[in-house]
């Protein structure tokens, strides 16, 4: 039996819009929860406005990433930074998802995650490897940006409200691609 060439390695979603990329991870997350593992980042709201962000390793739990409460020595505009959440809790999701041999989910590598030397290096090691990547990325980080256009096997794609229909599509397809490449393995 020929085995079917697999897709990109990595799928690289950009964004501008929180909600939108917010709403595109909950839909993968919930239609493919068996094949990936990582962590994802969830914007936590104070009244009307962003009090600060929640970092989830995908199976379970919560952490304080950042927040406008939270006093740290690292700090990212008006949010306090939790370093751990990202040294400790993404990593470790992000270890335990490629032992299990799942698709790592990075939501998100922006700004905030440049804070962190240790998170950012392995980020970028885990991008130049095998383990197929799913990554949404926030305009604005420059060491992220620039792995990008160096990975060859790598498809960046622009996620908007006005190519919603295909940001979707091309995440299933890629998705689909990877599983029955796994599956025939």
């Amino acid at each position: 039996m020929k085995i079917p060439p697999l897709p990109a390695v990595n799928l690289v979603f950009t964004y501008a819009s929180c909600p939108l990329k917010e709403r595109l991870v909950t839909k993968l997350c919930s239609g493919y929860a068996r094949w990936l593992g990582g962590f994802r980042t969830l914007e936590v709201r104070d009244g009307a406005g962003r009090g600060g962000f929640e970092l989830e390793p995908l199976g379970g739990g919560r952490v304080v990433l950042a927040s406008k409460q939270l006093l740290s020595p690292v700090a990212f505009n008006k949010y306090g930074l939790n370093l751990d959440a990202f040294e400790i809790t993404a990593l470790g999701a992000l270890d335990a998802a490629a032992a299990a041999g799942r698709v790592l989910l990075m939501d998100e590598l922006g700004p905030m995650a440049m804070k962190s030397g240790k998170f950012s290096a392995k980020v970028i090691e885990l991008l130049f490897s095998a383990n197929p990547c799913l990554v949404f990325h926030r305009r604005g980080a420059a060491v992220f940006e620039d792995a990008f256009k160096k990975l060859e096997n790598t498809v960046v794609m622009e996620l908007s409200e006005g190519g919603w229909a295909a940001a979707v599509s091309a995440a299933e397809n890629w998705l689909d691609a990877l599983i029955a490449g796994m599956e025939t393995r």
